[in-house]
């Protein structure tokens, strides 16, 4: 088991799809940190699962793509998913200067 200091997150909601292996899964970045962020999904992968994320932000912003490795899955039944998330986090393994730009963009918006 590994050590982690924990990175602060922001608050950040962005469409997004999923790419693992030959399937392509839609979802919603609800949070996001310099090495990680939680993807709210009904599909998830099993933790150590390498997938693709492409994250189509509001506005004129271009679609950015990630690669991310999948650390953990929080499965909820379909009768709780109005009060709980499904879904994934994932550490990235690595971004462009655009998912940067993003983060910063989230870290002024809340303070």
């Amino acid at each position: 088991m590994r050590a982690t200091t924990a990175e602060p997150r922001f608050k950040k909601r962005i469409p997004c799809r999923l790419k693992q292996s030959s399937s392509t899964t839609s979802g919603v970045v609800l949070d996001v940190s310099r090495r990680g962020l939680f993807v709210q999904t009904a599909v998830s992968a099993r933790p150590g699962t390498e997938v693709e994320i492409v994250l189509h932000p509001e506005g004129d912003t271009p679609e950015v793509v990630l690669n991310a490795q999948v650390v953990w899955q929080r499965k909820v039944p379909v009768q709780l998913r109005s009060t709980l998330r499904s879904g994934m986090g994932l550490e990235i393994r690595y971004a462009s200067e655009s998912y940067y730009a993003i983060l910063a963009e989230a870290a002024a918006s809340t303070g």
